[in-house]
């Protein structure tokens, strides 16, 4: 084991179940609050939430779809709506499927593979900024993502950390020039999320920049990890095969989820129009996108490029979807803004660290009070 190998895991071990702890205690706050403000509206229930089971407090909304998926498979039709459970990529609901008879239920598989992609997600963001940077930077890098906000999404049956520990894996591979591991890693974040396949884009720049940003080396790179586009349009081609539509992903995106191109300005736009679960459409959202839009020419300056690809890709895509809705989360996997936000040098200072650390926690603890009873957060 490296000394790198072993900062990872001092740095994650403490940190993540602290974090953990405090999701945990916030969750157990949300008992004596008023539960399920989404529930019937303009939402998809897969099973009616019992409010006495942590596990369906942990599985509000996109929880329904993958639990869904995980007990029933996917199906041609619209199951609400014109919501259809093929916009829902396959890997995350596969292991919830394949871990659920351990675990008594799909809910709770969901649960463990997250909290394990989560503390495996640390390990190899901490092991990846600390090859590059001093112990300290890797440790605020970790801290800051864990505490986001809508990091609470780490803890439950969604897809991000799923997503976060495949596609910072690869990066870490590809770092040490494992360039067939940080390929098979890339092709499950790609089946992770329906984004997922844009990691292809961060891993590319980063075989061309080691072996010196030649011609040649950007041709090899495409050809390197060419197997993760494929695997996507393997899934899009299933899902076009079971609707009897070759298209019907994007016009199911669109019909259901009102997911279409759409420039930012037009989001900005429409800010507080609708209230969506007793949550006002736009307003944190339009916040945190706008601040990780901004940062992404600082982040060119200072960071790797292949960091870079990432975090414009990860955070460009969402802007254009025509929406603000829940930018909070979508652009909370964007690992290189957090490592940003851990070099300035005001934040090595003790108070404005603790300042901004009470901040974070105080919005993670109050995102997970809403989430756990079933109150939209995005």
């Amino acid at each position: 084991m490296t000394a790198m190998d072993r900062a990872g895991i001092a740095i994650f071990a403490h940190r993540y179940l602290a974090v953990k702890l405090v999701i945990l205690a916030a969750a157990l706050v949300a008992f004596f609050l008023p539960f399920g403000e989404g529930l019937g509206e303009d939402n998809f229930i897969y099973r009616q939430p019992d409010p006495a089971s942590l596990a369906d407090r942990f599985s509000p909304f996109d929880g329904q779809w993958y639990r869904q998926i995980a007990e029933q498979g996917y199906r041609a039709q619209p199951l609400y709506v014109q919501q259809r459970n093929i916009n829902f990529f396959p890997l995350y609901p596969m292991l919830l499927h394949a871990f659920a008879p351990a675990f008594g239920s799909a809910a709770v598989a969901g649960i463990a593979v997250s909290l394990v992609a989560g503390a495996v997600a640390a390990f190899f963001l901490a092991a990846l900024v600390a090859a590059d940077y001093p112990l300290a930077v890797a440790q605020r890098t970790v801290w800051y993502l864990l505490v986001f906000p809508s990091a609470v999404v780490l803890s439950a049956v969604y897809s991000e950390a799923l997503f976060l520990a495949l596609g910072i894996g690869a990066l870490y591979a590809g770092r040490r020039r494992r360039w067939g591991w940080a390929a098979l890693l890339g092709v499950f974040a790609a089946l992770t999320r329906s984004v997922g396949g844009l990691i292809i884009l961060p891993l590319v720049v980063q075989y061309a920049r080691a072996s010196g940003f030649r011609w040649r080396a950007w041709l090899r790179g495409v050809v390197v990890y060419a197997v993760i586009p494929i695997s996507v349009a393997g899934y899009l081609a299933f899902s076009g095969w079971l609707a009897g539509d070759w298209l019907i992903y994007p016009k199911a995106l669109r019909a259901g989820w009102e997911h279409q191109f759409g420039f930012p300005w037009a989001a900005f736009a429409g800010l507080g129009s609708r209230e969506l679960f007793g949550y006002r459409d736009g307003a944190l959202d339009a916040v945190v996108g706008g601040a990780f839009a901004l940062l992404l020419l600082p982040i060119a300056r200072r960071l790797q490029p292949e960091y870079t690809a990432f975090a414009a890709a990860f955070t460009l895509v969402p802007l254009y979807t025509g929406s603000t809705m829940s930018w909070t989360r979508y652009m909370m996997v964007s690992f290189p803004h957090f490592l940003y936000l851990a070099q300035q040098p005001w934040l090595q200072r003790r108070w404005p660290a603790l300042i901004l650390s009470s901040l974070l926690l105080g919005g993670l603890i109050a995102f997970t009070l809403r989430f756990t009873s079933w109150q939209w957060i995005g």
